[in-house]
């Protein structure tokens, strides 16, 4: 049973008024972090202000939704704190689409809210909002673009147009946005099959094998570096194995190379067993060079990962379905692409994944509400 609209309205906005506060102190206190990774984004903003190529020429791409936004604020002189701004501001609304989706497809007020509440305080995702960084905003994307995949489902016809735009700014936000993609195509082909639209079902599942063939002998497949593999890296640039191996960021060779140097130069089995360690060290989060504080504050959020396992064996409502099985989609495409690239050094890749594990924990927690209240 859902309470009544007001209070809803009511404690959503004191909870962003409180968020708004929070991260104004924080950002007033830290500032907007701009080195590292951010350079590569400024650099691209000036290069499209000028005209010139992106960095990484072909592979700028699938950065230039975010890079854009850096020129904006670099074209009009506006100070770059101003893009922290933004990916706060994007990342409340990312959580109303969260709370608005959980409320729709659980029908229950109290987890809705409990984990409205737990997005705006996770530090794994909140942290990038205080770095010129494209995680915020392409995690903010993600749940904006998962709530209207949902609304699309359920054919109210103005989210279309709002989740088309959507999917081009996840594709061209970071490059794992083609994750968010295949999820919504696997998706897609479920609701499609359950409405007895076999045969269109059929069709876009070959029309997918097709894409996916090209896309594996495509020049996307640059992105799993098969120096990298080769390093045995589970941090990128930090080599496991010794090996006269430099390190490009972009070797260019991708797929093909990355398998041809799994089954001569390192073995299936030390690819396996690099891979789980990888895994491991990509949702654990915890780093032997972070201070136990910082670890601490990690282990926390541990919690959630049980509670998604509640949620992936669980039943809930039918309105859920769709929503657990992308969630699901998600993180297994990722998991997989863990094996063949490398965990960053501070986690953010962690920061894309993470609301579906929210989402998932979501479902668990409902689970147990359920069967709490269900007792005598």
């Amino acid at each position: 049973m859902t309470s009544p609209k007001y209070f809803i309205e009511k404690r959503i906005l004191f909870s962003l008024i409180l968020y708004f506060l929070m991260s104004g102190l924080l950002l007033n206190h830290f500032g907007l972090q701009t080195g590292g990774e951010a350079e590569k984004y400024i650099d691209n903003a000036n290069r499209i202000l000028q005209g010139n190529e992106l960095r990484n020429g072909f592979f700028g791409i699938f950065y230039v939704a975010y890079s854009l936004i850096v020129a904006f604020f670099v074209k009009f002189n506006l100070p770059l704190v101003g893009v922290a701004v933004v990916q706060i501001v994007l990342s409340a609304f990312a959580a109303i689409c969260l709370y608005r989706l959980l409320l729709q497809t659980l029908k229950n007020n109290t987890v809705a809210f409990l984990f409205f509440i737990a997005y705006l305080c996770c530090y794994p995702i909140q942290r990038w909002n205080f770095f010129l960084y494209s995680e915020s905003f392409h995690s903010s994307l993600l749940l904006m673009g998962l709530y209207f995949f949902y609304t699309t489902l359920q054919g109210i016809r103005s989210g279309k147009w709002v989740l088309s735009i959507l999917l081009l700014l996840i594709l061209f936000s970071r490059p794992v946005g083609m994750l968010f993609w295949i999820s919504a195509v696997g998706v897609l082909l479920m609701w499609l099959y359950h409405r007895q639209h076999k045969l269109l079902a059929g069709g876009i599942m070959l029309l997918g094998l097709l894409a996916l063939v090209g896309l594996a002998n495509s020049p996307v497949t640059a992105f799993i570096n098969p120096d990298s593999i080769k390093r045995m890296e589970v941090i990128c640039q930090v080599p496991v194995a010794q090996t006269d191996t430099s390190y490009q960021e972009f070797n260019r060779s991708g797929l093909v190379k990355a398998y041809t140097v799994i089954r001569d130069d390192i073995g299936w089995g030390n690819f396996l067993s690099i891979g789980f360690k990888k895994l491991g060290n990509f949702f654990g989060m915890y780093r032997p060079y972070y201070s136990w504080q910082n670890n601490g504050l990690l282990w926390l959020y541990w919690i959630f990962y049980p509670l998604a396992l509640i949620g992936i064996f669980s039943k809930q409502p039918p309105e859920f379905l769709y929503i657990k099985w992308f969630s699901i989609y998600y993180l297994l495409l990722t998991s997989l692409a863990i094996f063949f690239t490398c965990d960053d050094w501070a986690n953010r890749f962690i920061s894309p994944a993470f609301p579906f594990v929210l989402i998932l924990a979501a479902a668990g927690m409902f689970r147990l509400f359920t069967k709490v209240n269900s007792k005598p």
